[in-house]
């Protein structure tokens, strides 16, 4: 059984998770930050709770803009039902369902083919989530002062520019990877159809990373979803009377969510929120103040997008087979069998 699959799973990850959460509060002692949540302000709450649909939206025009490099176009409106629920489900479920639901309905009403949706969701996940790591380290040791801002910024700008040299010079890592001789010991039916799926992959990356602007919009919209995310975290802090560096905030969320995706549980839950406690203790906020600030943030990120996930499911079921979930995960691994890759990066 994959590791991802396991930990996924109800009776696995809820103990881990509440285990987690509870030695959060034991140490932290939030029992006796009484005084702090009495003069509690609820306008940067509702500003925080606002910017997720902001995300649901990126989310869609992020998407679209993919989708269009692949040259299979389709319009923002559609997707922000599809991006919500697939983004939500899939840090629920096991063999990442949200995302095989998503690739049925662009096949289904769109025209969008099962290798195209998939390398999509692939470059939206792995993609946002190295930039996301590689820009929250670099900015929060330039914030500790252990790497001077100027080289910080280089090594930003050498993160957009170099995939595209990459690939320009022939080194494209998916290519490389279709031609390891791994036939025997998974099959050679299966490798081979791995291999068709590889190429496809390949083909729309090349297509993305070959064209400045989508590669440039592909980052500027992730970017936008980060800023998204840290403004939350802010506004949080705000409501309850804590100021924070934005670059310092940008620094611990982006690794405590790295964090929250390695280790595979379902939204990181325990784990990122260790980390983001411990961070936002090493940028100068008291222990009680970060466990709240945690917690919020943690209320007004996930809660508001959860809902959207189940509205946008009642929307979407109506167009689905008559056989729901299960009937679209069929007819999605009915042509891409072993092909199909697990989606379980979360953006």
């Amino acid at each position: 059984m994959r590791l991802a699959t396991w930990l996924r799973r109800p009776i696995v990850w809820l103990p881990i998770s509440i285990g987690l959460l509870a030695l959060l509060l034991w140490r932290s002692r939030l029992w006796e930050a009484g005084a702090a949540l009495e003069g509690l302000d609820p306008v940067p709450l509702l500003g925080a709770v606002l910017l997720s649909g902001v995300v649901a939206i990126l989310w869609a025009i992020r998407s679209s803009d993919l989708l269009a490099a692949a040259g299979r176009s389709v319009g923002v409106l559609p997707l922000v039902p599809m991006t919500t629920f697939a983004n939500t489900i899939n840090n629920l479920t096991p063999g990442s369902a949200g995302e095989i639901v998503r690739m049925y309905l662009l096949r289904a009403h769109h025209g969008v083919d099962y290798a195209t949706s998939g390398a999509v969701v692939l470059i939206e996940r792995i993609g946002a989530i190295g930039y996301l790591a590689s820009s929250a380290l670099l900015v929060w040791l330039a914030w500790l002062g252990a790497i001077p801002v100027v080289l910080a910024l280089v090594i930003s700008v050498a993160l957009v520019v170099v995939p595209g040299i990459v690939y320009r010079l022939g080194l494209r890592p998916v290519a490389i990877a279709r031609g390891i001789p791994v036939g025997r010991l998974v099959g050679e039916r299966r490798w081979a159809r791995v291999g068709d799926w590889l190429a496809r992959v390949d083909g729309t990356i090349a297509g993305l990373i070959g064209d400045p602007r989508h590669l440039l919009t592909f980052v500027v919209l992730s970017g936008g979803i980060f800023l998204a995310y840290d403004a939350q975290l802010l506004l949080v802090g705000r409501a309850l009377g804590v100021t924070l560096d934005p670059f310092a905030a940008w620094g611990a969320l982006g690794l405590a969510t790295t964090v929250g995706v390695l280790s595979l549980l379902p939204f990181g839950l325990g784990t990122t929120d260790l980390t983001l406690v411990a961070l936002l203790g090493a940028a100068g906020v008291p222990p009680i103040d970060a466990v709240a600030m945690t917690f919020g943030y943690r209320l007004v990120s996930t809660l508001p997008l959860s809902i959207g996930g189940i509205v946008s499911f009642a929307y979407l079921s109506a167009r689905l087979p008559a056989s729901g979930m299960g009937g679209a995960a069929q007819a999605v691994r009915a042509e891409l069998g072993d092909a199909i890759p697990d989606f379980a990066v979360d953006p």
